[in-house]
């Protein structure tokens, strides 16, 4: 197998592409953490289970506990990454572009 620029460059998308949703994976869950720390016993978030109304929802409940907390920026600055990953490795396999 040939090693092409367009091959590398695909491979390192892929790569950001799971980096990045990893990471935004992981502030996601952290925030859930945070936000179940101010609830009360019987009404916490699950960790399991990610659909968009409640990545929402995470958000919002989040901002409003922690008004100065920066891990929404940081989960949104990882599922960018993963997004712009992911069009490389669209241009790459001559998908997109």
């Amino acid at each position: 197998m040939q090693l092409s620029p367009r091959l590398i460059t695909g491979v390192v998308s892929f790569c950001l592409v799971l980096t990045g949703l990893f990471v935004a994976n992981m502030y996601l869950t952290m925030m859930i953490g945070e936000i179940n720390r101010k609830r009360q016993e019987n009404g916490l978030l699950s960790y399991l289970g990610f659909s968009f109304p409640k990545i929402l929802r995470i958000f919002h409940e989040y901002r409003s506990a922690y008004p100065n907390g920066k891990m929404h920026v940081f989960a949104l600055t990882a599922f960018t990454v993963a997004m712009l990953g992911l069009v490389g490795v669209a241009v790459c396999l001559c998908i997109v572009g």
